[in-house]
């Protein structure tokens, strides 16, 4: 399986049209884990008494999750001994994040727009009330106009926001892919190089050293290692299916 032409035709070769796609990448990777590190504070609210209902907890939760993994696919971004397993796995995390991003967006979005017509039917009764007994139907009036202006402002401003940022996850998940599709060709090539001289699979060896390492390792840390090895592998091969 490949990805649609469309969508591959969408993949940049740059970051912003100027940038190489590994800075870019990398920057991505940066803001992403300072992102995900809030979801700390997100947890701590439920020690310090912060309202919080059980979706916010479990987006927090998923970020604290996927932190490790965007640190751990900077920290191997230039290795090339096992870049592509590290990236592919962040790359596949990201997607999700990107799709799991959205449909929170969505919930908050209505979340916002249930809160402000609670709230907005309160400011209608009671509130229009006051303004009775205590103006003019005129300047009541247009009172109630500056509000009703402040709320259309206020509705503009945030859908604009959660539009834009959506937009720019949907880049970065795009500029994500396209490298990944990079580094998985050159490993192709290096693979196939490396069948076609006998002596030069020295990266191979090495790779599979690091493998092998992992695989050879005891104790709970050691099959926690294994674990993550066998889902960098699953994500790998998963991208190599649509990308290659």
């Amino acid at each position: 399986m490949t990805l649609p032409g469309v969508v591959a035709g969408l993949l940049p070769q740059k970051f912003f049209g100027y940038i190489p796609l590994a800075i870019g990448v990398e920057i991505i990777l940066g803001i992403t884990i300072l992102n995900k590190a809030g979801g700390l504070y997100g947890i701590l609210s439920l020690f310090t008494g912060h309202p919080i209902n059980f979706w916010q907890w479990l987006y927090n939760s998923l970020a604290l999750i996927m932190l490790p993994i965007y640190a751990n696919a900077l920290i191997n971004l230039t290795n090339k001994q096992n870049n592509v397993r590290k990236i592919s796995l962040s790359t596949v995390v990201y997607l999700i994040d990107t799709l799991i991003g959205i449909l929170y967006t969505l919930y908050f979005m209505v979340f916002w727009f249930y809160s402000e017509e609670e709230s907005g039917t309160d400011v209608g009764g009671n509130g229009l009330n006051f303004f009775k007994r205590t103006m003019d139907e005129t300047d009541a009036g247009a009172d109630l106009s500056k509000q009703s202006a402040s709320a259309h402002r206020e509705l503009f401003f945030i859908f604009s926001t959660s539009l834009i940022m959506t937009v720019i996850r949907i880049y970065f998940t795009l500029v994500l892919i396209s490298f990944n599709k990079n580094l998985l060709k050159q490993q192709t090539l290096r693979d196939y190089n490396n069948h076609n001289e006998t002596n030069s699979s020295s990266q191979n060896n090495q790779v599979d050293a690091e493998e092998q390492e992992i695989l050879d390792s005891k104790g709970i840390y050691g099959e926690f290692r294994k674990v993550v090895l066998d889902i960098e592998i699953r994500a790998k091969e998963f991208l190599s299916d649509y990308l290659l």
